[in-house]
């Protein structure tokens, strides 16, 4: 998603490993012991996939509104709130668009014989969908485009100059994190379903935005030099929550969590959030080709790789293989196809414009 000359080396990798932990999270899905009404549930269920699962949702999708809020200044500045606009309606309006009613059939296909394999209601009936004639649609994962869209509008009212105190982000995240989390009585909140906003998760992803918004990318290396510091707080934070974890899962447990449980899981998200873009930094620090492809591919791979997952998710639960084998299987499968039709995808664009006697667009070289 990043169109301008100069490459942040950390940037990159930060998309790219952001990119692959949204497919390994989301093949891990079928094998959680909670029931959560995905498409299948996998015989080879383990609580340690219900708890990777829940420590990724605390900081991925955070990290992704994160990144777009600092591309998006980086746009703004280089081009302007017009050129924003025009590269929003490109990159975010337009795949939305394009995507929406294929994916939404794909997934609600999907849904309805994951579920009629298990005798569930079909998926129409669980899920808030628009409907033109007998076609629901639904976002599934796609949700993530259409807040971006909505965050977006930010731009017109946000400073153009970075933070210089990039340590300071994580900390002012805190509050307004907390305050929604004890709005909302959870340790996390759920994933939006709903065409209709919810404020509460648009609130919290602002935070997010904006934080990345503030951060120069250079910035990145102050999160790499902390590392050490920032993981072992997000340790402590991790090992205090799970008492209260393992009590939310327990027969009768209160609807709300703790407040000092909801404040504890806010300060988890941020400074894992600065954990991650920590690492990216301390990982990739030079150009290294495969992560910048990794990159490159990372919004392809994000808008095509849930009805991958699930297909093969739905397959694999009818054979009788251990359940790292079968996970293992489904989480190759999807990157292998998603990255290999991005690169055939890309080659015969380039190509075509080759051909047409058209230099690369900076898009192509992004």
């Amino acid at each position: 998603m990043i169109h301008e000359e100069r490459r942040i080396h950390a940037l990159d990798g930060a998309r790219a490993f952001a990119t692959a932990l949204v497919v390994l999270l989301h093949g891990l899905l079928s094998f959680l012991e909670t029931p959560i009404g995905w498409a299948i549930k996998d015989h080879s269920t383990h609580l340690a996939a219900d708890f990777v699962v829940w420590v990724g949702r605390a900081f991925l999708m955070p990290v992704f509104f994160l990144l777009s809020g600092m591309v998006s200044r980086r746009i703004v500045l280089r081009g302007g709130l017009r050129g924003f606009a025009r590269e929003r309606a490109v990159r975010v309006l337009a795949p939305l668009l394009a995507a929406l009613v294929p994916v939404s059939a794909a997934m609600n296909a999907l849904w309805d014989h994951g579920r009629a394999l298990e005798g569930r209601a079909a998926v129409g009936n669980q899920v808030p969908a628009l409907r033109a004639s007998e076609l629901p649609v639904t976002l599934a994962h796609l949700w993530f485009l259409y807040y971006l869209l909505l965050l977006s509008t930010l731009a017109a009212v946000l400073p153009r100059r970075p933070l210089r105190w990039p340590l300071v982000l994580p900390g002012l995240a805190i509050v307004p994190v907390s305050l929604v989390l004890l709005a909302a009585g959870k340790l996390q909140l759920d994933t939006p379903l709903s065409f209709l906003v919810e404020p509460s998760i648009a609130a919290y992803f602002v935070v997010f935005f904006v934080w990345g918004w503030l951060l120069d990318p250079e910035g990145l290396e102050v999160y790499a030099q902390k590392l050490p510091w920032l993981l072992g707080l997000a340790l402590v934070l991790l090992a205090s929550l799970v008492p209260a974890l393992v009590a939310s899962t327990a027969e009768g447990a209160p609807a709300r969590a703790p407040a000092w449980a909801l404040v504890t899981s806010a300060a988890f998200s941020c400074v894992s959030v600065a954990v991650f873009l920590g690492t990216s930094g301390r990982l990739v620090t030079r150009e290294r080709p495969l992560v910048r492809r990794l990159a490159d591919a990372s919004y392809f791979t994000y808008v095509t790789h849930l009805p991958l997952v699930v297909l093969l998710q739905i397959a694999a639960s009818r054979l009788a293989w251990p359940g790292p084998l079968k996970y293992a299987g489904v989480v190759t499968i999807t990157g292998a196809v998603c990255l290999g039709s991005f690169v055939l995808l890309r080659a015969a664009r380039r190509a075509s414009r080759r051909s047409a006697g058209l230099a690369p667009r900076s898009a192509d070289r992004a």
